[in-house]
């Protein structure tokens, strides 16, 4: 039978210190006691099995099991968002108060709000200076992310991602205890060549008490497609706004009327249009369940520490027929064999598969016409195509819903990690250790069209499959040494890693496929076959040094030299160094017993870091073998040489100050310039030469930045406490060094310049001026020059070839961040998380056939903002939309269609309620949580689209900037349960 008894006890830091005023309360009760100045406390008639909660502002919050004892030393340990604590840099890790270089580590407890497949989507507006743009809600879909800035062309500028230690890696969000971003050179320059675009480090959770200790999470739910401020006509509308297409003005009559022509309207527009209203957005994008659950078990003995995890992701995609399911299992060991060795074992096996989506189905969707319906009488999709005999009103004659039924677009993986370390304590300060990782993973995507669909393969049928295999290893050993002498110590290491990774591709496409068949061994006709491997190998030598004098004065030092595979013999190698130092002012005597300032240090660091991140042989002549010549296979020219190509080289400044003010407030602040030197460019070629563009070596990108990160404890009690994140960051940037101005244009002719002196991602078309009052056409800017090619005037033009190209804005945001809120009360916690983003432009490509001016009398068009007017009559000076009748060239591209888009959004709401222990301990567990949470609650915006957030990822289909009918982002509601025991 339980008995209450009184307990006495000390709350201590871990270096034995008393922390008086510290919080003792009895769980799931209101009994609560504060430490006295030497951190005593005492509680009268507490359940001998009850657990104490333990907290000190500036220390991790801590739970402690009575246990029938009556004295208890408490230990707790200080947050991580503070100083004191561990924090994984590079190859080794850090207190953070020794920290010397722009560092910052969000906890697993801040990431949790939000569930999804990628962590990218987890930190947006958590951290300052990481820009994480969702420009896709397709199942499965990855944040895009940059960290301070674009500071490439041509190279990756995703972070490098190291997992537990380890570059590359795989891993289920899930399983995440923590991440530390590094941002500048300080912190980069030891992963050289991989960390142009900064480092993000993820550690995996791993056993931290005795006892073997289960945690389970199950979250459920749905979302829904969030069209932005894109909303379509209706039947009635579009039935309305039509009517101006009828309008009596041909351009040059003396006898225009401006008046509509009614009869003439009607004869072709019945009026039982009006009552034939189908919402195709309705139709293919539907509301979709969400399923995440996972289950972990850990634990300690005297010579093992352990832990495993397994999880089920499954998300249904908003749009018709798509869907992403993926399976992690994840398990980690370190055996303890003496004092002076351990061997750490880690495994992730992963597999995934879902189904994608073909863009013009998406395309389609938003485009068809309310007054056709996809469906028969039967509620089965009707067939379309230019033979159809019943009157299909929209412009091609395709109907998406019944595509999707009659084509797939399934893709599956599977992917394996292995990773052994060891760590062998040489001596006291000297620890060699070894980490190494095997790694596998198989990918296959098919696209296949019945030859039931309509439209190109109608009759035949297509299909196309891709298979990559991936393998390689990645080695790291190092010789890790720290020791102290008197009031200075140092420590560091020195060693060597090697990477080394092959893909294969290998696949078929083709038409002329019976029906039923999906295999490539029955395509009859237009048989592609397609494969290739690539080979890439990295070997390097690295060291690093850090020296400590009073814990005041800090100073660390890096050098890595780099060989890679992917330039000429001559030109592989390259070094990357770094210096940083640091001052912590709150150690020295002026500012001891400070009541201000818990913290107070000064950061600076310079250092080189570099890509080659382009792909193999970029520096050879190549030959394309894709040709036949009298039935024999032949060769065609495909690539010059480049023997000189060599490392794109990315030179950091950075200066920092982080601030702790009354043991509450913490401010970091951080200001830097990075000089990215010898881009590696696709450079224009004289015509004599044959070739358009060469890889050369040329151009700089300057990026300069401030960032600002607060985080504040505003208010704690025993039953209160209020929390605020806030972030901030500006980056600006600059070219420089081009040989010439490189004029990109992607698909519908849209162009972005690179020149001297300009911005990255710039867009480069004419001025859109509005409407001629008198006639309704389009105005653009014309720019008038003088003869030494000098601008001296504009004037308006209506037609557009004689419209000038203009910068008119970047793709990339002047400033952004988050603002972030927790709250508990008691045993409820509710958390707000938001993100805002400002100063960049998106060129809404939808609206070219949205808002078409009656180019494309067959499209479903956007309903028009409130002060939009269609031009009716000369002296119309309230139009803002040209005429129908004389709207030549007006959806080219222009600033027309050119919005600005910026947006805050309420990214995710986190209410939860903890059971109180005796609850839990009813039904067998020893901690319960209960909670709602729901992401992309809304986005505020003047953008006239779809959702703001659009890629800045150059490819061959995609322009940085630019949205185009993108599968929309989604609104996420679920229930999740969180449990241990």
């Amino acid at each position: 039978m339980l008995k209450d008894i009184n307990i006495s006890g000390r709350v201590l830091d871990k270096d034995k210190k008393p922390l008086p005023g510290a919080s003792v309360s009895v769980k799931g009760a209101s009994k609560v006691v504060s430490t006295d100045e030497n951190g005593n406390f005492a509680l009268k008639n507490v359940d001998e099995q009850a657990i104490l909660v333990v907290s000190f502002v500036g220390y991790i919050r801590k739970e402690v099991p009575v246990n029938g004892g009556s004295v208890l030393n408490i230990v707790l340990d200080e947050d991580i968002s503070l100083l004191g604590d561990v924090v994984v840099v590079g190859y080794d890790t850090r207190k953070q108060s020794e920290l010397t270089s722009a560092v910052s580590v969000v906890s697993s407890t801040k990431l949790k709000d939000v569930t999804a497949n990628s962590i990218g989507a987890m930190l947006q507006g958590k951290v300052a200076g990481l820009q994480v743009v969702n420009s896709s809600g397709a199942p499965g879909a990855n944040a895009e992310i940059r960290l301070r800035g674009v500071s490439s062309v041509n190279a990756n500028q995703s972070p490098l991602f190291v997992v537990d230690g380890i570059i590359g890696g795989n891993y289920d969000p899930n399983d995440v205890e923590s991440v530390t971003i590094l941002k500048d050179a300080g912190a980069t320059a030891m992963y050289g060549s991989q960390a142009n675009a900064g480092v993000i480090i993820v550690t995996t959770k791993r056993a931290k008490q005795a006892e073997t200790r289960f945690e389970a999470k199950v979250s459920t739910g749905f979302r829904t497609a969030d069209f932005g401020n894109m909303e379509l006509m209706n039947s009635n509308e579009l039935y309305d706004y039509q009517k101006e297409f009828y309008r009596d003005y041909v351009v040059g009559a003396a006898n225009n009327s401006y008046k509509i022509d009614l009869i003439k309207f009607y004869s072709e527009r019945p009026l039982s249009l009006r009552n034939q209203d189908y919402d195709w957005s309705k139709e293919s994008f539907k509301k979709a369940p969400i399923y995440n659950f996972y289950l972990s078990a850990s634990g300690k003995t005297e010579k093992n520490d352990y832990y495993v995890g397994a999880s089920y992701y499954k998300e249904k995609g908003t749009f018709i027929n798509t869907d992403f399911e993926r399976v992690n299992l994840r398990g980690n060991s370190t055996y303890h064999f003496s004092k002076k060795l351990d061997l750490t074992n880690n495994i992730n096996l992963s597999a995934s598969q879902g189904k994608s989506y073909d863009y013009m189905d998406a395309y389609y969707s938003f485009l068809n016409m309310p007054w056709d319906n996809p469906y028969d009488a039967s509620g089965n999709p009707v067939y379309v195509d230019g033979n159809s005999t019943f009157k299909w009103w929209s412009r091609d004659k395709i109907n998406p819903i019944h595509t999707v039924q009659n084509s797939e677009h399934p893709y599956k993986g599977f992917n394996v990690n292995y990773d052994l370390g060891i760590n062998y304590r040489i001596t006291d300060w000297l620890t060699f250790a070894s980490s190494n990782r095997l790694s596998a993973s198989f990918d296959k995507g098919s696209n296949y069209v019945s030859s039931l669909a309509a439209g190109t393969y109608h009759g035949m049928g297509y299909l196309d499959e891709l298979n990559t295999l991936n393998y390689g290893l990645v080695s790291n050993q190092l010789f890790k040494f720290n020791f102290k002498f008197g009031e200075h110590s140092l420590s560091g290491f020195a060693g060597g890693a090697f990477e080394s990774s092959k893909n294969e591709t290998s696949g078929a496409s083709g038409k002329g496929l019976p029906e039923g068949l999906k295999v490539p061994g029955v395509i009859s006709s237009n048989q592609v076959i397609v494969g290739a491997h690539n080979k890439y190998i990295l070997q390097s030598l690295l060291s690093q040094v850090n020296y400590n004098y009073k814990n005041k004065y800090f100073l660390s030092g890096s050098f890595r030299y780099d060989g890679s595979s992917n330039f000429a013999p001559s030109k592989q190698y390259g070094g990357f160094p770094s210096v940083s130092a640091a001052w912590a002012l709150n150690n020295e005597a002026f500012l001891a017993d400070n009541p201000i300032f818990s913290n107070l240090k000064v950061r600076a660091s310079y250092g080189i870091t570099g890509t080659q991140d382009i792909g193999a042989s970029r520096f050879l002549g190549l030959f394309s073998l894709t040709t036949k010549y009298n039935s024999l296979v032949a060769a065609v020219p495909y690539q010059l040489p480049s023997p000189n190509l060599t490392w794109e080289s990315k030179r950091q400044l950075n200066a920092g100050m982080d601030i702790g003010l009354f043991n509450r407030v913490n401010l970091t602040f951080d200001v830097y310039r990075n000089d990215t030197k010898d881009l590696l460019l696709q450079v224009s070629q004289p015509l004599s030469v044959g070739f358009e563009t060469k890889w050369e070596n040329a151009g700089t990108v300057i990026n300069k930045g401030i960032e600002l990160g607060i985080n504040s404890t505003n208010i704690t009690t025993k039953d209160f406490e209020w929390i605020t994140d806030f972030t901030l960051n500006f980056n600006n940037n600059k070219l420089s060094g081009f040989p010439s101005d490189i004029v990109k244009t992607g698909s519908w002719s849209i162009s972005q310049i690179y020149r001297n002196g300009g911005n990255l991602f710039e867009f480069y078309m004419p001025k859109w001026l509005g409407v001629d009052a008198q006639t309704g056409a389009p105005v653009w800017e014309k720019i008038i020059y003088n003869t030494e090619g000098k601008a001296v005037a504009s004037e308006k033009t209506s037609d557009y070839s004689q419209a000038t190209n203009q910068e008119v804005g970047s793709a990339l945001p002047k400033y952004q961040g988050g603002f972030n809120n927790s709250f508990r009360y008691k045993n409820f916690n509710l958390r707000v998380s938001t993100y805002f983003n400002y100063g960049n432009k998106v060129f809404s490509n939808n609206l070219r056939f949205m808002m078409n001016d009656g180019h494309e009398p067959y499209y479903n068009q956007i309903k028009l903002p409130k002060d939009a007017k269609i031009w009716t009559h000369p002296g119309d000076t309230g139009a803002t939309e040209p005429s129908p009748q004389n709207s030549a060239n007006s959806t080219e591209t222009s600033t027309r269609y050119l919005k600005d888009g910026s947006y805050f959004t309420i990214r995710n709401i986190a209410f939860s309620y903890t059971l109180p222990s005796a609850w839990a301990k009813k039904i067998s567990m020893s901690d319960v949580t209960v909670g709602i949470t729901a992401d992309n609650v809304a986005t505020f915006s003047n953008f006239l689209g779809q959702d703001p957030q659009t890629t800045i990822t150059p490819t061959r289909y995609a322009t940085p900037g630019v949205s185009d009918f993108k599968y929309p982002n989604n609104r996420q509601y679920l229930l999740n349960v969180n449990f241990s025991f």
